[in-house]
């Protein structure tokens, strides 16, 4: 009879050795353990790295801000300006928060079926996308301009109007310079002190688009107005809509004031997003797309809302 035995001996196998002194049947034994042993091993492996993949991937949907999330908290969370906007956004005598960009995100709240809460202490047009970047809130409005910088930190959703960049500027100035030339020579390749809002996307803007003028920051709209009519700078820099406003409302001004519009670059006002809202940023760009018509620079020209402001 076979002599077949376990050999327990040495203990540095790591499986089980089968000998077979007579018919060697013992080795093949021993090679389809060592097989099924190595597959179950495989096997597990798989198992276990499959899971813990799952798991990954359930914990990040978790982490991650979108739409489920913000339905499950039953808050959209808004960042504003904590200055007026008039046209946009204005706070009435008791605190309140007016306007079509208002109206908007609450319609937008509403088709969502949660409440809104407005974050309405950003400092600067830039301040209310570091709140949306930095998870503070959910989106931003505050006629807030699509630009590289801006884009590499959150999402934008379509823009609810467009707006072309214009100029005001100090007529007798620029025609100073530009001597024989009309006006227009030298505002499009202008060259002097350029006043922009620090914080806003004009400041971008005029990096890119006036690289041989001096860039002048200035705090507010109505520090940048008194800086061009005190000779501080000879042009301003924004959008047609706000230039407009200054000499509708200032007729007068139209004497010293001239202004002009860059016709091939715009401003696209949009909702800042947070970065990982893909599929908010889709339910956004729907109610945009059926409200389209809401915002038109003759209806923003023509509101009453904050005119008293200059």
């Amino acid at each position: 009879m076979p002599d077949s035995t376990v050999n327990l001996t040495d203990q540095r196998l790591k499986t089980p050795r089968f000998e077979n002194r007579s018919d060697g049947r013992g080795r093949g034994y021993a090679m389809i353990l060592y097989r099924l042993f190595s597959a179950l091993a495989l096997a597990l492996c798989i198992v276990h790295s499959s899971l813990h993949g799952v798991a990954e991937a359930q914990s990040s949907e978790e982490t991650l801000r979108d739409l489920k999330s913000i339905v499950a908290a039953q808050v959209l969370r808004v960042a504003v300006t904590r200055f007026d906007l008039p046209s946009f956004h204005v706070r009435a005598p008791d605190g309140t928060l007016l306007g079509p960009e208002i109206d908007m995100t609450r319609q937008i709240g509403q088709a969502l079926g949660v409440k809104v809460e407005f974050v309405d202490n950003a400092e600067s047009f830039d301040a209310v996308v570091d709140l949306v970047a930095g998870g503070r809130a959910d989106i931003g409005v505050s006629k807030l301009s699509q630009t590289y910088n801006r884009l590499k930190r959150v999402r934008f959703s379509e823009p609810y109007v467009t707006l072309r960049h214009a100029l005001l500027f100090n007529r007798v100035a620029i025609a100073r310079d530009a001597g024989s030339r009309p006006p227009a020579a030298v505002l499009q390749k202008y060259k002097g002190r350029l006043g922009v809002i620090a914080g806003s996307a004009y400041v971008d803007f005029a990096h890119r688009n006036f690289p041989d003028a001096t860039v002048v920051e200035e705090r507010n709209w109505e520090a940048a107005i008194d800086s061009l009519l005190g000779g501080g700078v000879n042009a301003l820099y924004r959008d047609e809509f706000e230039i407009r406003r200054v000499l509708k409302n200032k007729p007068a001004l139209n004497v010293r004031l001239g202004s002009a519009v860059i016709t091939d670059q715009n401003a696209l006002l949009s909702i800042a997003i947070c970065d990982s809202c893909s599929k908010l940023q889709e339910f956004i760009n729907y109610h945009i797309g059926r409200s389209r018509r809401a915002f038109t620079l003759q209806s923003l020209l023509d509101s009453e809302l904050g005119k008293e402001n200059r």
